[in-house]
């Protein structure tokens, strides 16, 4: 089993386990999990994703992730 660090930012929030949390939260995941697994479990739209970074370096859905990486997820930001 791996654990991972996820934080979800904006509007993405409403996502997190415990809805209306702004805190990180940590998931136990199998150990062939990769990063598009884990935003189904957390039931995420891929079209309201903008970004997604691991360990502070912008990673793909194609990621295997590792025991203690930290993910943060982000929005897409419009503008005008």
């Amino acid at each position: 089993m791996n654990k991972v660090e996820v934080r979800l930012y904006a509007s993405l929030r409403k996502y997190h386990p415990s809805p209306g949390s702004s805190q990180a939260v940590v998931i136990s995941l199998d150990n062939e999990t990769k990063l598009g697994d884990l935003l189904d479990k957390l039931k995420i739209p891929r079209q309201e994703i903008g970004v997604l970074m691991v360990n502070g370096s912008w990673q793909k859905e194609s990621y295997l992730l590792k025991d203690g990486d930290r993910i943060g997820i982000f929005p897409l930001i419009g503008g005008g």
